[in-house]
């Protein structure tokens, strides 16, 4: 039987099909993370009348104690709590996680807003407050214009647009 030159990327989940000549690829082509033993778990795909098997060779450098099996459950459950409250959960850039809200952060004071032009006035005001998330896995920070502040630059935006025409 031919041997299969398939694999999935532990990262993005796509499938990634590699040529025998070339060989393996070092990075996944769609999500251009790298590929390798690294946080990765090799699965043998076999016929359906058979089981699925795991390559278990690190598993054995991890033993987990049932008591820290149960505060990972414990700590995933509390953050999927967390998620199911929130309006919005933005995905995490670095690990595409669900991002967890953290809280409001007000324009920092050295912040000197820019006035366009066109505009006569500024995109965002030097009070505009930003929205703080970070995630649950990677522990990366992220921020997002708030609401309010996301609407006035839309309105601003949207009457020099009317105005111009």
């Amino acid at each position: 039987m031919p041997q299969s030159y398939d694999s999935l990327c532990p990262w993005c989940h796509t499938e990634i099909v590699w040529d025998p000549e070339i060989g393996p690829e070092e990075t996944c082509p769609h999500c251009f993370n790298e590929l390798g033993d690294y946080r990765s778990i090799n699965i043998t795909v076999k016929p359906s009348d058979q089981q699925i098997t795991y390559d278990d060779e690190e598993e054995d450098d991890y033993d987990l104690s049932d008591e820290d099996l149960e505060l990972i459950d414990e700590y995933e459950e509390g953050v999927q709590r967390v998620l199911d409250s929130q309006e919005d959960a933005p995905e995490c850039a670095a690990c595409h996680s669900l991002m967890l809200y953290a809280g409001t952060q007000n324009g920092s004071q050295g912040f000197a807003p820019f006035v366009h032009g066109n505009l006569k006035q500024p995109l965002l005001k030097a009070s505009f407050s930003s929205q703080v998330y970070v995630c649950p896995s990677c522990f990366k920070v992220e921020y997002s214009l708030a609401e309010e502040d996301r609407l006035a630059m839309i309105e601003l935006l949207r009457s020099n647009g009317k105005s111009s025409s």
